[in-house]
């Protein structure tokens, strides 16, 4: 098992100088840190943008069992407090399992829109993975994550963990079922955004999402040649800027 210091990261929080907030939810098995590019790109716009740790991430991989998604929702609610303090109009963003959460904040009142960068309301063959996951479940604690080649030369050094818990895996397929129930109640205007070659999300996805969600402004942006995880490209913050000014200016 690796060192929790290996994977140690904390939340953070760029304070601006307008009344916009962003706030920023990082994917399953992944730190804040992931979203800190795109949070000091917008942050340079005066946008104050918060980015929280949620529970069982940023330590090891082991701190992932027992916690659901109804716990990292809760860290993001909080998360929302504290920006509301210096924010009346704000932005949920999240990118993978993170974009889901994101979703859920789209009836609070001080919400101005959602982004959703890579959300599943379906994965690749969704009733063989969850099949597999069960059976899985039924021998081993733990899995070790499987990228093909071509993803681990883009991923790079992110501090992902290598191994989770099969118990965790789970609940991140509850949370994409529980957010398709959901999608109904979406009226905020919604940036979805999905990599062409996404190995992870089907490409029927982010289509489920913008036909069942009721928002008046609502846009699907396909991101080219990255692969599951594209925080990290600046035409992805170019094209979020764009649907903040849109939506607010």
């Amino acid at each position: 098992m690796n060192s929790e210091k290996k994977y140690k990261d904390e939340s953070f929080f760029f304070r601006g100088d307008n009344n916009i907030g962003i706030l920023l939810l990082h994917g399953w098995t992944s730190p804040p840190d992931e979203m800190r590019p795109l949070a000091k790109y917008l942050n340079s716009f005066g946008y104050t943008v918060s980015a929280p740790l949620l529970t069982g991430h940023g330590t090891r991989p082991e701190n992932l069992r027992g916690i659901t998604w109804h716990d990292w929702l809760r860290d993001s609610r909080k998360a929302l407090k504290k920006l509301k303090k210096y924010a009346d109009k704000i932005f949920v963003g999240g990118i993978s399992m993170g974009g889901n959460l994101a979703m859920f904040f789209s009836e609070d009142e001080n919400v101005s829109g959602i982004i959703a960068m890579g959300p599943s309301v379906r994965y690749k063959f969704h009733n063989l993975a969850k099949l597999s996951i069960f059976l899985m479940g039924l021998t081993k604690t733990y899995r070790k994550k499987y990228h093909p080649p071509w993803v681990r030369k883009k991923m790079g050094k992110r501090k992902v963990y290598p191994y989770y818990p099969i118990e965790s895996a789970k609940t991140v397929v509850e949370l994409a079922e529980e957010t398709r129930k959901f999608l109904p109640r979406i009226e905020k205007p919604i940036l979805i955004m999905q990599s062409t070659t996404d190995h992870m999300v089907s490409k029927k996805s982010p289509r489920i999402i913008f036909e069942n969600v009721k928002s008046k402004i609502k846009e699907i942006f396909w991101v080219e040649n990255v692969y599951h995880v594209f925080v990290r490209e600046p035409k992805v913050w170019e094209k979020i800027y764009n649907f903040i000014a849109k939506v607010v200016f």
